[in-house]
């Protein structure tokens, strides 16, 4: 099942990047065996943000690279909230965490700015937003599941 929260995405961004985490999570053996799934709720973290520089050039794609990306380390938590595969159908709850290096294409200047300046004075904030979560019980243990991230760097100068 999807769930979109498209009406809190941003309205225009400039650097931004879109990507889809996906892997299979497994139940704690400590749980009861999962009979179906009810929700997925994610809260993406953002850790830290560095500067890498990297080739310049046009990918057969027609994507620009400017020499310059933002790494950005961002940590989703995650709980899933599923029915126990047993006769009273009780409602339980199992924790995850992930952590995600991304990458952003920014230009070297930004209004005359360095973008090192820029992060080393946190003149850059990274707004996250979950697009979607996709989630489907594998078994009785496992899920897989995606969810479609945006990272969206605001720059203030």
């Amino acid at each position: 099942m999807n769930y979109t929260v498209q009406n809190m995405l941003p309205q225009v961004s400039k650097y931004f990047k879109e990507v889809s985490l996906c892997e299979i999570l497994e139940i704690d053996p400590q749980k009861p065996d999962i009979e179906n799934i009810l929700d997925v709720l994610v809260w993406p973290e953002i850790e830290n943000i560095s500067v890498v520089e990297t080739i310049k050039g046009t990918s057969y794609e027609g994507q620009k690279l400017s020499g310059i990306k933002l790494v950005v380390n961002v940590k989703l938590k995650e709980k899933v909230i599923y029915t126990a595969d047993n006769k009273i159908q009780s409602v339980h709850a199992a924790h995850f965490e992930e952590l995600k290096s991304v990458f952003i294409i920014v230009p070297e200047f930004i209004n005359g700015r360095n973008i090192h300046e820029l992060v080393k004075f946190n003149q850059i904030n990274i707004m996250p937003y979950i697009e979607s979560v996709y989630k489907r019980k594998l078994n009785s243990r496992s899920i897989h599941k995606c969810v479609l991230l945006i990272l969206d760097a605001k720059i203030f100068c």
